[in-house]
């Protein structure tokens, strides 16, 4: 290595150690590049009402599921960032959770994210659809969906299902029915486990929302926590 070489080493390192130690990183991020306002993103209620079923036959992957339960909680998340989105007042925002939570006390509703490696029938819309669904409430009720249906999945919905959320699946809202009984202790808060049911003719998995654990689960939670798969 040269004379002129160390010079140019030694005077770059010292023109870096001068700005280095005269501007720090952060004021120049907010002088050169002013940031938005941050939504909030609910990434917490999602945490507690999101759940994956990975389904192997062996060593091959033949079908994932993401479903998202809307809940109370979920429809009130969605609510506040819709409603925050499009700049609506106090008063705007609970009419529409409302509705919402009046919905709720008649049917059990998830959005479910599938993609499924069968060659026919691959959309659960399908009347002979590879995979079906069905609810087990408390362990002993069963109930068959009311509908399920193809979506376009909205973004405030997008955003609680974070990296879950692609292209490659497609989305489904999946009702099931609230009646008798069954509604009167959902409505109680007496109803303690849920699973929703994904069923083909060789394999079954249950993606399950235990209240007990939903509600230990009810604290602030650290950023790395939300990058599940």
């Amino acid at each position: 290595m040269n004379i002129m070489t160390i010079m140019r080493n030694s005077l770059l390192v010292g023109v870096l150690g001068f700005y280095a130690g005269c501007l720090k990183y952060h004021d120049l991020v907010k002088s050169e590049f002013p940031q938005s306002k941050t939504q909030p993103d609910k990434h917490d209620v999602a945490y507690r009402y999101r759940r994956t079923a990975l389904v192997y036959d062996v060593f091959q992957t033949k079908a994932i599921f993401n479903a998202l339960w809307l809940s109370d909680e979920v429809r009130t998340a969605y609510v506040d960032v819709y409603g925050g989105k499009r700049g609506m007042d106090e008063q705007a925002k609970e009419e529409v959770l409302k509705r919402l939570l009046e919905e709720n006390k008649h049917w059990l509703n998830f959005y479910v994210l599938a993609e499924m490696n069968d060659k026919t029938y691959t959309s659960l819309s399908d009347k002979y659809a590879s995979w079906t669904l069905f609810l087990t409430v408390d362990h002993d009720k069963k109930i068959v969906p009311e509908s399920i249906k193809e979506v376009d999945l909205e973004p405030e919905y997008q955003l609680m299902f974070a990296k879950t959320f692609n292209l490659f699946k497609t989305a489904y809202l999946v009702k099931f029915p609230l009646k008798g009984e069954l509604a009167d202790r959902y409505a109680r808060g007496a109803i303690k486990n849920i699973q929703l049911v994904v069923s083909s003719t060789y394999k079954e998995r249950a993606m399950v929302w235990d209240m007990d654990e939903i509600a230990q689960t009810k604290k602030v939670l650290k950023d790395e926590d939300f990058y599940w798969c």
